[in-house]
């Protein structure tokens, strides 16, 4: 999911319609410890072949509770698959748009094919089998983890995303997010026992109550907000702004953290709930230098 371009559109955006501690147990000094928890960007895309049950895997393994992010897009036949681009050229060996494929010829693809991570002089996923998920394995997949997932498209049909989460009772582990207000607001009304995130739609609400002495009386449309480094200094956020969002019930995750610079900036000067990255090494190493 690529939130700085959405961000990009206007202002508004403060919030975008839109886990758990790295490695190590005990106190860090200098570090708001109960807030510090990680989130992987699509799975970890600066380390793993994006949105595969391959990456989702493996940070995982490595970084126990982490929240999971991936992008949701529907087939030519109406299926939720999780893939970023509205094309498969980037991601794969195939060509084409993801809406103009039946769900079997996006399972045919090589979902590991491009991925590199030094410039394109090796390939080292490429023939191992990795393919675009499925939604519903997915969730079938990790049934106890937490996620975080961007809806692409606008749905009048909200059924291939709803009810793989209604169907394994995840209602409680899947945040729902949108560049389109629209969707997510359907989904509030028609599915309220489901998560969401804060929309552009919400983000003058939300602002006014923090400028004005409002937030008192504040009720949150939604259970995550998502801000950036760069909207946190266009808005002159500070750490008591955020911390008082949260007292509301709003869990905050800030997108996306790729240097340590940042990284060590919001865990120590911020009660967050989420920084969300392409490299949780690099977030690992950081909260290990720590100690």
């Amino acid at each position: 999911m690529r939130f700085s371009t959405v961000f990009a559109v206007s202002v508004v955006l403060f919030v975008f319609v839109l886990f758990v501690a790295v490695a190590g147990d005990g106190n860090i000094e200098g570090v708001r410890r109960e807030y510090a928890q990680l989130g992987v960007h699509r799975g970890g895309k600066g380390l793993y072949p994006e949105n595969t049950i391959f990456a989702y895997t493996e940070s995982t393994r490595r970084w126990k509770g982490c929240l999971l992010e991936g992008d949701i897009r529907l087939t030519k036949d109406g299926v939720a698959v999780l893939i970023h681009d509205a094309t498969v050229d980037r991601t794969t060996d195939g060509t084409g748009n993801v809406a103009e494929k039946t769900v079997e010829e996006l399972k045919m693809l090589d979902a590991g094919y491009r991925f590199t991570t030094d410039g394109g002089n090796t390939y080292p996923f490429r023939g191992k089998g990795i393919a675009i998920p499925t939604l519903e394995e997915v969730l079938e997949s990790f049934p106890s983890e937490t996620f975080l997932f961007e809806i692409k498209v606008p749905l009048e049909d909200l059924s291939a995303v709803v009810e793989p989460i209604l169907k394994r009772k995840m209602e409680g582990r899947v945040y729902l997010a949108s560049f389109y207000a629209g969707t997510i607001q359907k989904i509030r009304k028609n599915y309220p026992m489901l998560m969401t995130c804060y929309t552009i739609a919400d983000a003058g609400g939300l602002i006014n109550a923090l400028r004005n002495g409002g937030l008192d009386k504040y009720s949150p449309p939604a259970q995550m907000l998502a801000m950036s480094p760069d909207l946190e200094k266009d808005f002159q956020l500070t750490p008591d702004n955020i911390e008082s969002i949260r007292r509301k019930g709003v869990k905050v995750l800030v997108f996306t953290v790729n240097t340590q610079e940042y990284m060590e900036k919001y865990l120590r000067e911020y009660e967050i709930d989420w920084i969300l990255t392409d490299y949780p090494d690099r977030y690992e190493s950081l909260v290990k230098s720590f100690k």
